[in-house]
């Protein structure tokens, strides 16, 4: 699922929201996640795919993500963290530590997570 808000099971023509979408009522409410990270992907999977969108690497790379929407200045969204960028994005400790690692915690990593490889302490490790 890691593959992002549109992602399709196997052998399938249909997303799988577009699944759920045919056996949810009226008044279920459909939330999708997953490979957000602009406003063009949010704008399309708000249109095509759900009612209700959780952006939650796309914030962690850009914290004013929903406020630039907002503002009309999405144009201005980091897509993807780096070096330069980590101090903006106001990681904790330890999510610098899990998205610095090679495997991400077994996370989904963030776009750009290979550039800041370097910063990794192994703190936490085990």
């Amino acid at each position: 699922l890691w593959a992002g808000y549109n992602s399709k099971p196997e052998n399938s023509e249909k997303s799988y929201a577009e699944l759920f979408r045919e056996i949810l009522d009226d008044k279920t409410k459909l939330l999708i996640v997953g490979g957000i990270f602009g406003e063009d992907t949010a704008t399309d999977a708000i249109e095509n795919y759900a009612d209700l969108i959780a952006v939650a690497r796309g914030t962690l790379i850009d914290p004013n993500f929903a406020k630039k929407i907002t503002e009309g200045k999405g144009d201005t969204i980091l897509h993807k963290i780096s070096p330069e960028t980590v101090e903006y994005s106001h990681l904790t400790p330890g999510l610098l530590e899990a998205f610095s690692r090679e495997d991400s915690l077994g996370l989904p990593p963030l776009p750009g997570g290979e550039t800041i490889r370097h910063l990794h302490t192994g703190k936490y490790d085990i």
